[in-house]
């Protein structure tokens, strides 16, 4: 492992403790999502090539997280989403550090804050019958992607053809509504079944897009396990959302593909890390 990797993995860390710090002391459900739950059951710890953290919160306690850290976040960090941040395009949170950098190819030229971060993911109800989630969720990305392309996101080197395409239709149209009625648009797609709690759950802002659909039984049961020297929530049906998410995930992949997915155009540290 090379050093920068490993220094970022440590603030990243940091960064762990102080969300796991708030969440404890306030009653807040949270867990780990994606290849952190999957670096927690193969590694426990951090994949070994990986370099971000990914946890979710149901969006009661995302809020409930959100306000407590106006008040109880160390100022070391900074909570962002787009209601924190003009520029930001997220539809999910992240705390990141002050006084570092961590940079997106894609949000290089956004203004915003672009520390060290790690993600959190709000899970919203979502409608039980698949074929309407669906419906929902593809409006909800092309009003997600107009909104970053407004703010000045680009589109990964590395994404499909289907998504540059659409990228570039949006670009077409980009003009026709302003960043607070997108975002107000945004918002009630991802709360429209959240007074309905309805039996499934999805984190809007993911990247394993339908994969991530759990049911609320399976959300709210979580069981700790070793990271890193401590203790983190993840599913206790962690074999069942791996699987869909990985298949066989005990297996590591060949060492070509051991890649994160992020296309970091840099990173600082802080004189602490």
């Amino acid at each position: 492992m090379n050093n920068t990797l490993k220094r970022l993995q440590n603030t990243e860390l940091e960064i762990l403790d102080e969300i796991m710090r708030i969440c404890d002391a306030n009653n807040i459900h949270y867990v780990m999502m994606g290849g952190t739950c999957l670096g927690a059951i193969r590694h426990k710890g951090i994949i070994p090539w990986d370099d971000d953290i990914d946890v979710g919160m149901y969006r009661e306690d995302y809020n409930r997280f959100k306000e407590i850290c106006k008040k109880e976040l160390n100022s070391k960090y900074f909570f962002q989403d787009f209601d924190t941040e003009k520029n930001c395009g997220f539809i999910f949170g992240k705390i990141r550090k002050n006084n570092t950098e961590m940079v997106e190819e894609y949000a290089k030229d956004v203004e915003m804050h672009k520390g060290i971060w790690v993600d959190i993911f709000p899970f919203d109800y979502v409608n039980d019958d698949f074929s309407v989630f669906q419906k929902e969720y593809k409006k909800l990305l092309f009003i997600r992607n107009l909104l970053i392309v407004k703010q000045g996101f680009k589109v990964k080197e590395d994404a499909s053809f289907a998504v540059k395409f659409t990228y570039h239709m949006v670009r077409c149209v980009r003009g026709v509504l302003s960043v607070d009625s997108l975002k107000n648009k945004i918002m009630k797609i991802m709360t429209k079944y959240d007074d309905k709690k309805t039996n499934t759950m999805f984190p809007y802002g993911c990247a394993w897009k339908e994969k991530e659909l759990i049911s609320k039984d399976e959300f709210f049961d979580t069981i700790r396990v070793d990271f890193e020297g401590r203790k983190v929530p993840v599913f206790r049906s962690y074999d069942k959302y791996l699987t869909s998410l990985y298949k066989d995930y005990m297996t590591p992949p060949p060492i070509e593909k051991r890649n994160s997915g992020h296309d970091l155009r840099n990173v600082k540290f802080d004189k602490e890390n």
